[in-house]
């Protein structure tokens, strides 16, 4: 249900950016002031370039961000594979002294 609620959002945000295009195309200069450029460019151009030089900035951020639950999940990644190998290694000490000792085997439980 999420998810057909997150795509009919998406397909309303979409249709608005496509709207938004279409009804501000009309051209204006767009000044280059320490330089001696000036470019015309569609009213929305700027306007989309902004967004997404917002867009990523935010991903950014929010990548660097997160690095420290990134780095806590390859240590507790790190520390389960270590004791599951540790695990092994002990219930494979108990079946050999088991052997040795003839006696029966422990409770499994």
């Amino acid at each position: 249900m999420t998810r057909i609620i997150s795509w009919i959002v998406m397909l309303v945000v979409g249709v608005a950016v496509v709207v938004f295009a279409v009804v501000n195309r009309s051209p204006f200069a767009i000044d280059l002031w320490p330089l001696p450029y000036q470019t015309e460019v569609p009213a929305f151009a700027p306007i989309f370039g902004a967004a997404f030089v917002g867009f990523v900035a935010g991903g950014i951020i929010a990548w660097f961000s997160a690095g420290v639950t990134r780095r806590r999940a390859r240590f507790a990644s790190r520390r389960a594979e270590t004791l599951e190998r540790d695990l092994g290694k002990l219930k494979h000490q108990i079946r050999e002294l088991e052997h040795r000792q003839k006696l029966p085997p422990a409770d499994k439980s």
